[in-house]
């Protein structure tokens, strides 16, 4: 009997410690879970697991990227006094001083279609297409004019006045109309959606470039249109109209 109660003591303990080992352990592992090591390594594999099962991990979401309509826009994004100093290297024979003017109109125009394009992009325009819209608007009434006139007023080649036009009388802002006068002539038309549209966008456009130009000044503004004036005046006086066909 004395040794039965003896071997039921000593299982009793080694129970007892076994108890008090695994409540040890448990607090152990609760603890260092939560150390800052174990939580990173727990987010880890949180991440992990959720990349596994389709959904992603919090994260910054990037912003999406600007589509851009902008004919040569890479050259816009070398500085000319960069395109001046390439030039100088490589040829130290020429002097490409007027390159800087010519340089800075070509980046000045290509720079403004951005601020052009996010005023019209949610009716489906470009700057290319409201180009169209308002030569027809300021032509006066009837709004319309050939599609000669048309290219002569936006210095642009038949074929690309030709795509303008398809998708412009695709929206049903103009429309092409025979003329009275000659049958195998065209008139380019708004349509009174097309007089609406224009109507509505032409006064932000207007604020648009009085805010690019206010940085200038109005004495520096009107002294750079001048200078401008003056310079195209030359231009037109130095080649023949028909290249501008």
């Amino acid at each position: 009997m004395a040794k039965t109660a003896t071997r039921k003591t000593k299982a009793a303990g080694r129970d007892a410690k076994s108890a008090s080992g695994s409540a040890a352990n448990k607090t152990a592992r609760a603890t260092s879970a939560a150390t800052p090591v174990n939580k990173r390594r727990a987010h880890s594999v949180m991440a992990v697991a959720a990349g596994k099962s389709g959904r992603k991990p919090a994260a910054k979401i990037p912003k999406p990227r600007r589509s851009r309509d902008i004919p040569g826009d890479s050259g816009a994004r070398v500085p000319v006094n960069q395109i001046i100093e390439q030039w100088q290297r490589e040829r130290p024979d020429l002097d490409p001083a007027p390159m800087r003017l010519f340089g800075a109109l070509a980046q000045a125009h290509i720079l403004t279609t951005p601020y052009i394009n996010r005023v019209i992009a949610r009716h489906g325009l470009v700057r290319g297409t409201f180009d169209v819209l308002s030569a027809l608007r300021r032509a006066g009434l009837p709004f319309s004019l050939t599609p000669k006139q048309l290219a002569e007023s936006l210095m642009l080649s038949g074929a690309g006045m030709t795509s303008r036009l398809d998708r412009l009388e695709q929206l049903h802002l103009v429309a092409r109309l025979p003329e009275p006068n000659d049958r195998r002539s065209l008139k380019i038309q708004l349509t009174q959606k097309g007089v609406r549209l224009i109507d509505e966008v032409i006064p932000q456009i207007v604020a648009a470039q009085w805010q690019l130009v206010s940085a200038l000044g109005d004495r520096d503004t009107a002294t750079l249109v001048d200078l401008l004036r003056r310079l195209t005046e030359t231009l037109f006086a130095s080649i023949d109209p028909t290249d501008l066909d």
